[in-house]
């Protein structure tokens, strides 16, 4: 991620956070790209990051608690991560796989999460670039459907190139592990948005709002409403995969993680541009994340069929 370096001067925010903080050391990454306007410098997307501090739309939020160096947001990604590979450790083992076939999804699924990361950047530009081209300024935001969109086309290369040719087809277990292995991940990736105070919804006075500090309003904590469904939907597609060896997890995940995106999208509060018509890029995707479970799930039905009939 590109370092950014402001004055105090240059932002009242950051003045306000020197004050508090006067050790602050305001050189730091950035998810958001900055830009200038008569008010000053503001983030027009997401997070932008300040040492132990970052900048939500002109908020001050602190990540706490740190380790050291690492903040909430690199922890939980890092534990998602690790969830993930215990998912693909739990019913590889159970099915007895050999050693080296899971070590070999695993090095093929760390590569596939660094292409995830390089695409959800390059997605999030992209829709940038779109909604405004004169005003593109390259940033370091990233977006979910972007990197999902990469890490699957990454993964499916390395599995059709090297393991495919080593172990002989293992795409129908790979199916129906993978989409608890996607959803734990992504579900403690939403804990960290929550802790970093970035994909938040919009202003509420229900008993469901948050009031992230900085803000003037309590907002739906979208971030933490889609934690707890990812968790759940893979502690269910875990139960399904290791009980039943389902092979329709993969369609259950495309349609239900796409109805969700698609409806909590109305009440997400950030803005992370747009792509077709009124639909927001997540929108987009998400329908067709939900008719590829369709598709997947009618011709999983009809090869059952002739299985049977066979």
């Amino acid at each position: 991620m590109q370092g950014l370096l402001f004055s105090a001067d240059q932002h009242p925010i950051l003045a306000e956070a020197q004050e508090s903080v006067p050790q602050a050391v305001f050189t730091t990454n950035t998810k958001a790209r900055m830009t200038k306007s008569k008010k000053g410098i503001h983030s027009s997307e997401n997070v932008c990051f300040f040492g132990p501090f970052h900048l939500v739309n002109d908020r001050i939020i602190t990540m706490l608690p740190t380790l050291g160096f690492i903040d909430m947001y690199s922890l939980m990604i890092f534990l998602g991560i690790v969830a993930c590979f215990a998912y693909l450790e739990i019913y590889y083992g159970k099915k007895k796989a050999p050693r080296l076939l899971i070590s070999a999804f695993e090095i093929n699924g760390i590569i596939a999460i660094v292409m995830g990361f390089v695409f959800a950047n390059l997605f999030q530009n992209l829709y940038d670039f779109i909604e405004n081209p004169s005003a593109f300024a390259w940033s370091w935001s990233l977006t979910f459907f972007g990197g999902l969109i990469g890490g699957v086309l990454s993964f499916l290369l390395g599995y059709f190139l090297v393991i495919r040719k080593k172990f002989g087809p293992q795409m129908r277990d790979l199916l129906v592990i993978a989409p608890a292995s996607i959803a734990v991940a992504h579900g403690f990736g939403r804990i960290g948005c929550f802790c970093a105070g970035c994909c938040y919804g919009i202003e509420t006075d229900s008993w469901l709002g948050v009031k992230f500090p900085g803000m003037a309003h309590k907002v739906f904590p979208t971030n933490l409403f889609e934690a707890i469904f990812l968790l759940i939907l893979s502690g269910v597609l875990l139960f399904l995969a290791l009980k039943k060896d389902f092979a329709f997890n993969m369609p259950i995940y495309l349609m239900a993680y796409g109805a969700w995106r698609f409806g909590i999208e109305f009440i997400r509060g950030d803005h992370r541009g747009s792509f077709v018509g009124s639909l927001s890029p997540s929108q987009f995707w998400s329908i067709m994340l939900f008719l590829a479970g369709i598709g997947y799930f009618v011709f999983l039905l009809i090869r059952k069929k002739k299985a049977v009939i066979a």
